[in-house]
Order: structure tokens, then sequence, then C-alpha cells
């Protein structure tokens, strides 16, 4: 019995077949760009399923699998006509179209009314604030809308001819109930559509069916195989680092940083939301999770060495050996990694990166340093902040690139103060969609012990108590920057 799993990003679809045992078997990957349309930019869904398509029929010429679990990107849905032909491509939660539909979202329910129900505060990255925006600039469109997809669930129907949605992909739409696990029929309504747009919700990790007979053979696919519902990238991300308990965190260091921790007490408070903090259903009964994000972690890096260094490494094999030569003293540089705006819990997409306490003496090395440092400490003042509304991170699971620096995970530990774990392979959402697909079809009994075969770490870095004291003056200051600087945005 073998899993394939699938984690579909917005430029990139990722795939990797699993044993029973947990071994990967192969591993394959495939770009694609952006649509663009009259200066927007889409999510190729067509490309998208055209590559899901080869990589099934690549991995059928050499294994057979009883299964396949998709994982994806929230938010970017398509619409479909009565026909099942798309009426529109998938707007990127980045896309700004829907900002004056989610203030109006908030002028009619209220931050407090909808974090309530939905466990988010309207904003124009989720679903329903763009499907706002075509009903009101689209008008043709949306009524002929009969369906609405998001990625995750969309592919799903084609390859099985189902429509069904995850609670935790669900709940990015803007307009799913945590407490009833259903979309909310009361706030479709009073936007002037229904629930039957939507799929229908089901636990994480459901078996959706079996993949069509005509899809199978064009694709030489043998036997029995069926999908079992995926989910969020974040949450089989945070799956695949072995996040099954209250206390639990994954640390997801790719282009954008984002922390998932995982708790037991659903919050209450409003203001969660309208930090930009949300309340998600987690793939394990009883448990939720949040999201605490960074938009500019390795693209921060990435700018830094390519822009201001143009790729120079000295006399070095790579750029990486050249820049992480330093001591483990605390760079006394303080770096706000807002270069794409903040995120939690500022929620201001106008902020701007600053580098200070600069001298004639700073070298190359140090600003990259204080970039690690950086990004450590908006990740802790993010760990802090979510104290107060009963959510506690006390370990992390590093994934992504970033999570290939020994130096950037030891200096996490020491500034962040909690240990640091990474896995065997950073694709961390393709091992989650094989915990699932583990337990779908019922190789294991439940997520835990799914986890205890497919989650292998690789190594530990614990804090140091020393270090940590030596950054906490430099984390005080670090703390005031933003209020400090905003004015000059």
């Amino acid at each position: 019995m073998n899993f394939l799993s699938f984690d579909i990003g917005t430029t990139c679809c990722k795939c990797q077949l699993f044993s029973e045992s947990g071994d990967i078997l192969k591993y394959s990957s495939e770009e694609y760009a952006f649509l663009e349309r009259e200066g927007e930019k889409y999510a190729d869904i067509r490309g998208i399923f055209s590559r899901v398509k080869k990589m099934l029929a690549e991995t059928a010429r050499e294994y057979e699998f009883s299964s396949v679990c998709i994982s994806s990107f929230g938010e970017a849905f398509v619409l479909l006509d009565a026909k099942d032909e798309l009426l529109s491509d998938p707007m990127l939660y980045t896309d700004p179209r829907g900002e004056e539909q989610a203030e109006e979202l908030l002028q009619k329910f209220g931050a407090e009314r909808m974090f309530a129900v939905t466990g988010t505060v309207p904003h124009s990255m989720y679903s329903l604030s763009k499907l706002l925006w075509i009903r009101d600039n689209r008008p043709q469109v949306f009524a002929r809308a009969e369906k609405c997809m998001l990625i995750c669930d969309y592919l799903g129907y084609l390859l099985t001819g189902r429509r069904v949605i995850d609670y935790a992909l669900a709940s990015r739409t803007g307009v799913f109930d945590i407490n009833t696990l259903q979309f909310s029929k009361e706030i479709l309504q009073q936007c002037g559509t229904s629930a039957d747009l939507f799929s229908s919700p089901a636990p994480t990790g459901s078996v959706v069916g079996e993949l069509k007979e005509e899809l199978k053979k064009e694709l030489g696919i043998r036997g029995s195989c069926r999908l079992i519902l995926g989910s969020h990238d974040q949450v089989c991300s945070a799956l695949g680092a072995g996040a099954v308990r209250a206390g639990d965190a994954v640390d997801g260091m790719g282009t954008v940083e984002c922390i998932t921790p995982l708790f037991s007490e659903k919050p209450s408070d409003s203001s969660m939301g309208r930090e930009g903090y949300v309340c998600v259903p987690y793939a394990v009964p009883g448990l939720y999770c949040t999201y605490m994000f960074n938009y500019s972690c390795g693209s921060l890096v990435n700018w830094y060495r390519k822009d201001i260094l143009h790729g120079y490494c000295g006399e070095e094999e790579n750029v990486y050996t050249y820049l992480e030569k330093t001591d483990d003293s605390p760079s006394g540089i303080l770096v706000l990694p807002y270069f794409a705006g903040a995120a939690t819990p500022y929620r201001n997409i106008n902020a701007k990166g600053a580098i200070l306490n600069l001298s004639v003496s700073t070298r190359d090395a140090d600003v990259y340093k204080a970039i690690m440092e950086g990004t450590a400490m908006e990740m802790r003042l993010n760990a802090e902040n979510v104290c107060k509304y009963g959510i506690d991170v006390r370990k992390i699971v590093a994934t992504g690139g970033g999570a290939n620096s020994q130096k950037w995970l030891s200096l996490k530990a020491d500034i962040q103060n909690v240990p640091v774990r990474t896995l065997r392979s950073s694709e961390g959402g393709l091992c989650g969609c094989a915990m699932l697909q583990a337990v779908g079809t019922g190789r294991c009994k439940d997520l835990a012990e799914a986890a205890g075969i497919f989650v292998r770490y690789r190594e530990e870095f614990l804090p140091d108590a020393a270090k940590h004291a030596a950054y906490e003056g430099q984390y005080q200051k670090y703390k005031k920057i933003y209020q400090t600087v905003k004015e000059f945005y």
C-alpha cells in the first residue's frame, strides 16, 4: 500500500510517494506561471490540473498506489456554471480586490460576531470578500455561478466527481461557521447567495471517493485508488511536522514565515481576529490552530543575497558559508522585517522594513546575521502576543528552505527560547498528506500513530540560557521599532 501526496502552491506543484512504512519512494515537482489578464494575476488552475495529471501518470508507470491526498493554498477559488464551465480564474489572496466588500461585511456584522462565528475578521484575502467583489463588479458572472470551489476541493471534484472540502480549508473562505462546522447560511443569505454554492464540509482525512474510472484508465492507474480529503497547506505542513497535540507548533520558514500553533480552547476575544490571528478547526478532533505570519522571511534573505550582495561569496563555496561565519554574540543591529508589509499582529500592508544601528565598521555578514535575528524576534513577538488568547508555543518544528540553515535555527532557539527541531525533509505538507492517507485507508488508527511512522526528525537545537539573556536587551529594543518608525511610512 503506497500513498501519493500532492502539495499545490501558487507557482509550483510537488508530489511525493510514500510506502506504508513511511519511506519516500519518489519525489517530483513542476512549476507554472501566473496567468496575467488586464494587469491582474491569477492562479493557473488549468495548468495546475495538467501538472497533477502528468505526475499521476508518471508515478503510475513505476508504482501502484492505493490513495491520493492533496494539500493546497487557501482562499483562491473558481466559479463554475451549470455545465461545469469555468467562469473565473482564482484570484490570489494578495489581490486587493474585495477591500470595500470586507469593510461592508465588517460594518454589517461586526468584528465580534464574525470572529465568533467564522474564526476570522473580514479581510480582502478571504474568499467571501472576493466573491462579493465579483457580485458587485461582474454581475453576469455571479448570476451564472452554480459552484464555488477552492483549489483543493476543485481538484478533488475533477478527480472523483464529488464536491467535498475539509473544515480547515473551508474556514479560509471567511464564511464557514466553526461552531456548527457548516457554511453560515445566515451570513450568506444576507450577502445574496446560498451555502449550496460551496462544497460539502467534512473532517480532514475523510474518504472522498474512488478516482474516476475513465481518468484512471487515461493515466494508467491500476486497481483501486481513493481520494483522501486533504487540507490547507499550513495544516498539512503542521501534521507532517508531527503537530498532533495542544502546544505543538510548526514554523514554516519559506518565502513567508508562518508559525502554526495548536490549542484546545476556542478563543472568544475578537481582538485576536482584529490582529490577524484566526481560529481554525484542526485535523485532530478537539484541537484548533492559528497562523502567525511574517511576510518577509526567505524573500528577505534572497533580497539581501541577490540584490544587495549580488551573489558575492568571497572565497567560500557559497554565499551562506561566507555569511554565516559570525560569532555567537548579538549583532546589535536591529532589523524590522516588514519589507513586504507587516502581517500579524499589526496588519499593515503599507509598513516598510528598517535596518538600524549601522556603523562604518558593520560588515555584510553582520547585516545577514541581523536579518536572521530580526525574523526570529518577530516570531517571538507574535508568540508572546498570542499568550493573552490562551495559546502557548512550547516547541517548534522548522520546515521550508530556512530550516536548512543551522545558524538560523540556533539563533531562533536562543531568541525565542524554545527547542527547534528539523525534519528529514523540508516538505512537511507532503508528509502530512501521507499521514491522512494512512488513517483514511485504515493503516493507522489515528494521526498520532501515523506521526510515529511518517514523521522523522533530523536535528534539535536547544535554547542556551546565557545566549537568550544576552539577546534580551536587543529584543526589548526591537519591540519598540514599529511604533517608533511607522509615522515615516
